[in-house]
C-alpha cells in the first residue's frame, strides 16, 4: 500500500489514493533515474576513458481513472496540476516517506472514453526524493510543516544542536550524499564563527562579528547554496564574508561529526543542523 498526495503552489493538497474520485492505474518514474556517463574515446585504444557522470532529470507520470461525477472530478484535478506551474508530490510506502518538487508538464485526458483517464506528467529538475519528517504519521498534517513552493526548512527533523567546542554526530538518514542547513544563533558577541567537519577536515569560517540576537543561516545543498545574516529583523547575504578556502559541507550517508568554534565568544553561540535525507528511488 502507498499514499500519494499532490500539493499546488497555493498550499492546497489533494490525496489521490484512498479517494473515491480517482483510481490510480500506474505511476512511472519512482525508480532511480538514468545516469548520463561521459567518456572519451582514444584513437588506437579499445573502449573509452571515464570523464564524469550525472543523473538525468526525473519525469513522473501518473495515470488514473476519473470516477463519477467525471466532469466535476476532472476539473478538480486542474486545481492541483496546472501546466507549467510547480507541484510537490508526497509519496509514502512501508519504508519511505518522501517528497519531490516539480512542474506540471501536461495533463492529458481521454474525454470520450466510457471512463475518462487522466495521464499527468510532472517534470522534476532535481531528480532525488527528499525525506519527510520521520515522525509524521498523518500525511494530512504535512501542510502545517511546509511553506510552498520550495521551502523545506521544517523537514529533516530530528535535527541536531551543537554547543561550541563540543563534537556532535550529525546523521544523514538518506542513501545519497547531501548538503545541510545550519543555523547559528549568537547570544553575545562572537568573532569569526567557525564550523568544522571533524572527520574530513572541511571547514567553513566567516570573517565577521556577530552581536547578541544575530542569526547566521547557511545552506550547502546543491542549487540552494547561501549564507545569510538576520540582524534586527533584516536579512542580508553574507556569502562574501566566507574566508577563502572555506568548504560547502556535503554529508555522507550515516554519521558525520561536527564541531563549532570562534576566535572569541564561542560560548555565546549554538548551531542547529538540519539534514534532509535524499533517495534515488522509492
Amino acid at each position: 500500500m502507498f499514499t500519494l498526495i499532490a500539493r499546488n503552489q497555493y498550499g492546497q493538497q489533494l490525496e489521490l489514493t484512498h479517494n473515491d474520485a480517482y483510481s490510480i492505474k500506474s505511476i512511472d518514474g519512482l525508480d532511480p533515474p538514468e545516469a548520463v556517463i561521459n567518456t572519451t574515446h582514444n584513437a588506437g585504444l579499445d573502449g573509452s576513458v571515464y570523464n564524469s557522470a550525472y543523473m538525468s532529470d526525473r519525469v513522473i507520470t501518473i495515470t488514473l481513472a476519473i470516477e463519477g461525477p467525471a466532469e466535476e472530478n476532472r476539473i478538480n484535478l486542474y486545481k492541483y496540476f496546472k501546466s507549467k506551474f510547480p507541484v510537490r508530490i508526497y509519496y509514502r510506502n512501508a519504508t519511505r516517506n518522501v517528497y519531490i518538487d516539480g512542474y506540471t508538464r501536461v495533463v492529458a485526458i481521454s474525454f470520450f472514453d466510457i471512463k475518462q483517464v487522466a495521464q499527468i506528467t510532472i517534470f522534476c529538475p532535481q531528480p532525488n526524493f527528499n525525506e519527510v519528517m520521520a515522525d509524521v504519521q498523518d500525511m494530512s498534517s504535512i501542510e502545517n510543516l511546509f511553506e510552498f513552493p520550495f521551502s523545506i526548512e521544517a523537514a529533516g527533523i530530528p535535527f541536531s544542536e551543537i554547543i561550541a567546542n563540543t563534537e556532535k554526530s550529525i546523521k544523514n538518514d538518506g542513501d545519497l550524499e547531501t548538503g545541510v542547513q545550519i543555523s547559528i544563533r549568537a547570544t553575545g558577541t562572537v568573532v569569526n564563527p567557525k564550523i568544522f567537519n571533524v572527520e574530513t577536515g572541511d571547514s567553513m569560517i566567516l570573517d565577521m562579528t556577530l552581536a547578541a540576537g544575530d542569526l547566521i543561516s547557511i545552506d550547502t545543498r546543491t542549487g540552494s547554496k547561501a549564507v545569510t545574516l538576520t540582524s534586527d529583523g533584516v536579512t542580508t547575504s553574507v556569502v562574501g564574508k566566507l574566508r577563502y578556502g572555506s568548504d560547502w559541507f556535503s554529508l555522507q550517508p550515516g554519521d558525520n561529526i561536527f564541531t563549532i568554534a570562534a576566535d572569541s565568544g564561542a560560548e555565546y553561540m549554538k548551531a542547529v543542523f538540519t539534514v534532509i535525507g535524499q533517495f534515488e528511488g522509492v
